[in-house]
């Protein structure tokens, strides 16, 4: 594909790059489960199996997304992908993390022409950051209800995989799934980025029961499966990872 001008995020261009890798992929879950405890249960307990299925199958999609290898089944994941931005804290206290985290709002600035629109940590980087105190005994993160003035970030939220909170203006989430042993083996990265131009497409989960597979031990298979494709590289400059952050103590 071939165009000329500037291409709509301040950038002149004159040929666009056709992105290849995001393969279809699936992702499955199953359970092997007795006929005697279906038969027999007071619950549909087909069901109680199915729900954790399907929330251990979101799981897996959130984790590939994140860190998926692109080989041996999974997608390319988020810290997989080549010439995502990169920012290493100067220190590893609350003047090192907020600097950093400004200097990858900018990044995405100026190298994507567009803002970001999130910040994402693991539940434990935020919660560090609601521990620290100033010189004056006073919390640097700050309930919205307490109306805070010049507070380093605000909490909006007490959650584990959604906003909490935001900081320098960007919504706040935290994501468990993120790796904490990265670098030297307790690094967690933060990442600060622009979601929509991530991509991510999802089928609907599919559930089917399998009572021949091991009809002979009396066992049904209760599985589920979907297909997903996912690519963070259309504008990989969007995102930009934060790192030489250690475990963070309290």
């Amino acid at each position: 594909m071939v165009c000329d001008g500037t291409d709509g995020r301040g950038e002149k261009s004159s040929v666009a790059t056709l992105v290849t890798v995001a393969p279809v992929r699936t992702i499955s879950g199953q359970q092997g489960v007795a006929i005697q405890l279906i038969d027999q249960s007071p619950i549909a307990f087909d069901d109680v199996i199915f729900r954790d299925l399907t929330a251990a199958f979101a799981t897996q999609v959130d984790l590939q997304v994140i860190s998926g290898s692109g080989t041996s089944g999974q997608i390319l994941g988020i810290l997989q992908t080549p010439n995502i931005g990169s920012v290493a804290a100067t220190s590893v206290d609350i003047k090192g993390v907020y600097s950093a985290v400004a200097n990858a709002v900018q990044l995405v600035h100026t190298t994507s022409f567009l803002p970001p629109d999130v910040v994402v940590m693991h539940p434990r980087r935020w919660g560090w950051l609601q521990s620290l105190l100033d010189a004056q005994q006073r919390p640097l993160f700050l309930p919205i209800a307490n109306n805070p003035m010049n507070a380093g970030g605000i909490v909006t939220d007490v959650a584990s995989q959604q906003v909490v909170g935001n900081m320098l203006g960007l919504p706040v989430v935290t994501d468990p799934n993120l790796p904490t042993n990265l670098g030297g083996g307790t690094e967690d990265p933060i990442l600060v980025l622009r979601a929509s131009d991530i991509v991510l497409w999802e089928g609907g989960i599919r559930a089917r029961v399998l009572p021949e597979t091991k009809g002979q031990n009396l066992t049904v298979i209760l599985q589920v499966y979907g297909y997903l494709a996912f690519s963070a590289a259309r504008y990989p400059q969007s995102v930009v990872q934060i790192t030489g952050l250690t475990a963070p103590t309290f």
